[in-house]
C-alpha cells in the first residue's frame, strides 16, 4: 500500500506539469469523436500473490516484475464520461519461498505467469485534462509454466489519470496509474484460492476516430 500511495504521488507531480503545459500551448479539443481506439503499455510497478485466507504452510510469493501490451477501444458516453474496453496481454515473475524448514526446505525458485484481460471500464474525464477510471475484467490465464492457481475469472481495477490532446491531429496521449487484482471471482474449484494483483502505471497513444 505505500508502494501504491507513492506512484500515485509521482504521478500527481506528472499530471500537474502536464496540465500547466497544456494551459500555457493549448489542446485541440477531439470531443466531437465517435471515439477512440489506441495501444498501450503497463509497467513500473509491483505485483503480488496471496490467500485472503492466511494459511499455515503455503509458502509464499514474492512479486519480481511485470509488463503487459494491450488494445484499447474508447466509446464517449456523454461529454465526459466514456466506456472502454479492448484485451491486453501480461506476463508475470514471482518467487516462490517454500514454508519448510529445516535442510531439507527446497531453494527458492522463479514462477512466471500470463494472463490476457478484457476489461470493461467506465471513465470519467474532469477539469479536461484528468480523469478517474474502473470497472470489471474478464481475465483469462494462459497456462503456460504456471504453478499457481488458475487466474482465470472476473477482476476489478480502478485508476487515476491524465490525457493530452496533440495539437491539430487526432491523436491522444495519457498516462493512467492503477490497480487491478485478478480472479477476484474465480472460475476455478479451489478451496482456497490464491489470487493475484497488481499496481503501476499505464501508458497510451490513441487515435481518435472521425
Amino acid at each position: 500500500m505505500k508502494r501504491l500511495k507513492h506512484y500515485f504521488l509521482i504521478g500527481l507531480l506528472i499530471f500537474t506539469a502536464q496540465f500547466w503545459q497544456s494551459v500555457l500551448y493549448g489542446q485541440s479539443n477531439f470531443s466531437d469523436s465517435k471515439g477512440a481506439i489506441g495501444i498501450t503499455y503497463s509497467g513500473l510497478g509491483d505485483n503480488y500473490a496471496f490467500y485472503f485466507q492466511e494459511l499455515v504452510g503455503s509458502g509464499g510469493y514474492e512479486g519480481k516484475g511485470y509488463y503487459s501490451f494491450g488494445i484499447t477501444y474508447v466509446l464517449p458516453i456523454t461529454k465526459s464520461i466514456d466506456i472502454e474496453t479492448g484485451i491486453s496481454y501480461s506476463k508475470y515473475k514471482y518467487k516462490f519461498s517454500n514454508a519448510s524448514l529445516g535442510p531439507e526446505a527446497p531453494d527458492p525458485n522463479d514462477v512466471t505467469n500470463a494472463i490476457i484481460d478484457i476489461p470493461l471500464t467506465v471513465k470519467w474525464t474532469f477539469l479536461k485534462y484528468f480523469f478517474l477510471n474502473g470497472g470489471l475484467l474478464l481475465g483469462i490465464d494462459t497456462g503456460m509454466k504456471n504453478e499457481q492457481d488458475s487466474q482465470t475469472g472476473v477482476g476489478t481495477m480502478f485508476g487515476l489519470g491524465a490525457k493530452y490532446d496533440l495539437e491539430n491531429i487526432p491523436v491522444g496521449l495519457f498516462v493512467n496509474p492503477y490497480y487491478k487484482i485478478h480472479s477476484l471471482i474465480p472460475f476455478s474449484m479451489e478451496k482456497y484460492q490464491l489470487r493475484t494483483d497488481e499496481s503501476g502505471f499505464r501508458f497510451g497513444l490513441v487515435y481518435y476516430l472521425p
